[in-house]
């Protein structure tokens, strides 16, 4: 059954144009800087101090996280 499903699905709906890219860099890095400046204010708040090593960290990973997860989501948005 799986297999069939495979078989009868159109692959070419999962290509994404250099647009649909460009927006979903630009969403999810938004989303990533937004989160970093929040947490990064948190820490701030909580420990009245703030570590340039841990901001780093966490907007690149926040920043990749958002590419590979909100960015998605704002194509398909788009689509619908």
């Amino acid at each position: 059954m799986f297999a069939t499903t495979l078989q009868r699905f159109d692959w070419r709906n999962l290509l994404i144009t250099k647009g649909e890219f460009t927006r979903m860099v630009a969403a999810g890095t938004v989303w990533g800087i937004v989160l970093a400046a929040g947490l990064a204010g948190l820490k701030f708040w909580n420990c009245a101090m703030l570590c340039l090593d841990d901001i780093g960290v966490t907007a690149t990973v926040s920043v990749a996280v958002g590419i590979l997860t909100i960015g998605p989501v704002s194509i398909y948005g788009r689509r619908g």
